[in-house]
């Protein structure tokens, strides 16, 4: 009973230790993937579509962007347009960027397809995400394919006999076609910021982005000089639904992982129940030799608790080993078609503290428990 006790806690320490890492894998994974995709820090308005800067507000970017070397602050122009190639079609946003966005996203590395530069193709050029350039049927941009980008122009004064006019369309060629992170490519087609703001008439920017080495010292400056007209996201705030969503799928995860483990140390219980009737002989004994009844539950509290740390400990040795197995050599494979081969696994400090906490504390009240209960057995 002593061991089946012992391997049922070293599976579920097991258990608990490597699911842990592959949250934490995966984690670390889809933060990889959206690196380029989203900048250090996101500024955008507390309310409305743009984001209105005064001059003391651009005088203090400029001096922000002096005061922290290597960082960057740059305007992007965000519209939702509708995108045609021949009888193809694709809602997506257009971004109005400058030449810094394509070097703070470093989306020279994440070119598909390329027109040739020695084109003059002035500012009427797209750059398209892989998915936006799927739908439109678009494989090559050698030589250039032209685009048509339809943006509304509803007013008050329009009305179904002038539907004509209040659609502006404009044709464009396809520079070039990029991915950077399934959801972005699926969504942004780029553009320059110029032909941006004269095509849709926009006079303020959508928001700002800013890629600096100093995130947290930024983040303060500009809390405290825009306060509450601003709102900032981080890159993980950036996408806060999706690991959220993660985050809720760990800790209903880690307690279904808790409940077996607690299934497991019920095992000491018994054990200890057992070797407590095994031994009653030997327990009379002890008394009779003026033995007390805190020695002899300290004896059963040691036994339960010698259990609950081997268990512990043959699990956490057997969860890492299958991490660094799994990390290094590749265990279980994702199948075709995914970003990597095997599934992602980080083995953190943080996760394996975790695991130890929940189990020798699950480990340490149940042997509490059973020492009590066994003494009032042995009392009767």
């Amino acid at each position: 009973m002593s061991l089946t006790a012992l391997i049922g806690l070293a599976l579920g320490t097991a258990a608990m230790t490597v699911v842990l890492s592959a949250f934490a894998g995966l984690e670390e994974l889809i933060v990889d993937q959206f690196e380029d995709a989203n900048p250090d820090l996101k500024l955008s308005p507390a309310s409305g579509p743009t984001l209105a800067l005064t001059a003391s507000d651009s005088l203090f970017l400029q001096n922000l962007e002096e005061d922290y070397p290597q960082s960057t602050i740059a305007a992007v122009y965000k519209k939702r347009t509708l995108l045609t190639f021949g009888e193809n079609q694709h809602i997506a946003y257009l971004l109005g960027v400058d030449t810094s966005f394509h070097r703070t996203h470093h989306l020279s590395n994440h070119i598909i397809t390329l027109a040739d530069p020695a084109l003059d193709l002035g500012d009427y050029t797209l750059s398209l995400g892989a998915g936006v350039a799927y739908h439109l049927g678009i494989s090559s941009t050698n030589p250039p394919p032209i685009a048509t980008v339809y943006l509304p122009r509803v007013t008050s004064k329009t009305s179904s006999m002038n539907l004509n006019d209040a659609i502006e369309a404009e044709n464009v060629f396809v520079a070039s076609v990029f991915s950077i992170q399934p959801d972005f490519d699926q969504q942004y087609v780029l553009a320059p910021a110029a032909w941006v703001k004269h095509f849709t008439g926009m006079k303020a920017p959508s928001y700002l982005e800013i890629h600096t080495e100093f995130p947290r010292e930024v983040r303060r400056e500009l809390q405290r000089h825009f306060k509450g007209r601003i709102t900032l996201a981080d890159p993980l705030e950036q996408e806060a639904t999706l690991f959220k969503v993660m985050r809720s799928e760990r800790l209903v995860v880690l307690a279904i992982l808790s409940f077996v483990v607690l299934l497991a140390s019920l095992g000491v219980v018994s054990a200890l129940t057992i070797i407590a009737l095994e031994k009653k002989n030997d327990i009379r004994s002890l008394w009779s030799m003026g033995a007390s009844d805190r020695l002899l539950r300290a004896v059963f509290f040691k036994n339960g608790m010698l259990i609950v740390g081997s268990g512990w400990l043959l699990g956490l040795l057997l969860g890492i080993s299958l991490i660094l197995s799994q990390q290094y050599i590749g265990i279980i494979p994702l199948g075709s078609g995914y970003v990597q081969e095997y599934y992602p696994v980080q083995l953190t400090l943080e996760h394996l503290l975790l695991t130890s906490g929940i189990v020798l504390t699950i480990g340490t009240l149940l042997s509490i428990w059973a020492t009590r209960n066994v003494a009032q057995k042995l009392g009767n």
